[in-house]
């Protein structure tokens, strides 16, 4: 919150960003397009050409009825674009369609009983199941070819001539051996295709783990970084702000008093800066390091207003009994809340540590930005959290304002936006600035 920052979006988006690299690849609609797509545009024109050479032939050749031919030819080729997806029914329509042309179909008018269209459907048929499907279901459709052969032996077998004929068994040994081919080349390509699948997938994962592993190395370092930066700094601090009473004799109360505050502060930014180096380094003690709550914002009021600022706190008369927060009508200085659980009941840990780090960095900011002003911070809580931080103009006087990084209201826009609140900031009427926050339970 600062008194000279422009005014800032009026709404925040809930929808979070990612920070995660995705590895590069296709898109999703390409890549489906590229597993199932080409096998149906391929399967698709080879049934329009089976119909538009199946149906004169069986016709023509076999002195199939037109109308029947057409049937027929139709049902064969719509079961090899069908196999893609409904393998069963395929099946059942391609087992049909032979026993009809097996039926339909003149023995003596040419190879017989599989047709060559009839016999080039089945063969397609049976290769598209066995790259598709599990090898158990092409065995199956194998099968139920092997027995449209064996009803042609049959049915020739009981004409008047009562001999097998050559042709017949030849055409139905031809039939099974390719498509029995063809289930194996099948097979072997799905399990060839599945372990290259695999083994990219594979290599995906390992590639996930060294970008995991690079974020890490990097996290540390950031850690590493802080730590011998800012948390040694903080450190020196708190000594010397504890140490002072006995370095300089003769302090007075309000001096010391003043130690004692910038001793305090620095021990809980250090407190907090361990727990956010353990974050940094992945290590497993930082899920159960304490977080502020809603419960203690009253007394980081305390901590502010001992630094010399003046700031207000109102808190929604209904809380008062569950904190056993007092405000002196907002300008005294407020007791810590003597049970905190009962605000947990009130307020989730999530919204409750949202909460806090609005109500920080808003002061914060207006600490920098507007020095010497008055802070007022508002806080209710019904079927959601209401947060208002504002700060009147920069007091006259000599103070200078503090150049900031700029991140203080995204910070604040990230975290209310994970959570699904909203967030309104801007200049306020009187030359201040004001930032509303609403929270949901």
């Amino acid at each position: 919150m600062r008194a000279a920052e422009p005014s800032a979006p009026s709404s925040v988006s809930s929808t979070p960003s990612s920070g995660e690299a995705r590895p590069p690849g296709p898109s999703p609609v390409r890549a489906s397009f590229s597993r199932s797509g080409w096998t149906w545009l391929l399967t698709s024109c080879a049934a329009m050409v089976l119909v538009a050479t199946g149906w004169p032939i069986l016709a023509a050749v076999h002195h199939v009825h037109v109308a029947i031919a057409m049937v027929l030819a139709v049902g064969q080729a719509a079961a090899v674009p069908l196999a893609v997806r409904r393998p069963i029914p395929a099946l059942l329509l391609s087992t049909a369609a032979a026993l009809g042309t097996t039926l339909a179909s003149d023995p003596a008018s040419g190879p017989w009983p599989w047709p060559v269209t009839t016999l080039i459907a089945f063969i397609l048929l049976v290769l598209v199941v066995a790259l598709r499907h599990p090898w158990r279901i092409g065995a199956v459709a194998w099968c139920a070819g092997a027995l449209v052969g064996g009803l042609g032996l049959a049915l020739e077998s009981s004409t008047a001539e009562a001999a097998l004929s050559s042709a017949t068994l030849s055409n139905a040994v031809v039939c099974a051996s390719i498509a029995g081919g063809a289930l194996a080349v099948g097979s072997a390509l799905q399990v060839l295709l599945a372990s290259r699948s695999q083994l990219d997938h594979e290599r995906q994962l390992t590639a996930e783990e060294e970008t995991k592993r690079r974020e890490l190395q990097q996290r540390n370092r950031i850690a590493q970084e802080l730590h011998d930066v800012v948390a040694h700094s903080m450190s020196v601090i708190s000594v010397q702000a504890t140490t002072a009473p006995y370095r300089l004799p003769g302090m007075d109360e309000p001096t010391r008093g003043e130690f004692d505050s910038i001793a305090d502060s620095s021990r809980r930014a250090l407190t907090e800066m361990r727990g956010l180096l353990a974050i940094l380094r992945g290590d497993d003690a930082a899920d159960t390091t304490p977080q502020p709550t809603i419960a203690d914002i009253p007394q980081l009021v305390v901590t502010t207003r001992s630094s010399g600022a003046h700031v207000e706190l109102e808190i929604d008369p209904e809380l008062l009994p569950l904190g056993g927060v007092t405000t002196a009508g907002g300008t005294g200085v407020p007791g810590a809340p003597s049970a905190a659980g009962d605000w947990s009941a009130v307020v989730p840990p999530a919204s409750g540590l949202t909460a806090y780090r609005v109500v920080q960095e808003a002061i914060s900011n207006a600490l920098r930005h507007a020095p010497g002003a008055a802070i007022r911070v508002q806080v209710s809580v019904g079927d959601q959290i209401g947060i208002r931080i504002a700060n009147g103009p920069a007091a006259r006087g000599g103070l200078v304002a503090s150049p900031g990084a700029g991140l203080g209201l995204k910070g604040i826009r990230e975290r209310v936006s994970a959570l699904g609140g909203t967030v309104k900031a801007g200049p306020t009427p009187e030359g201040g600035f004001a930032v509303k926050v609403r929270l949901p339970l």
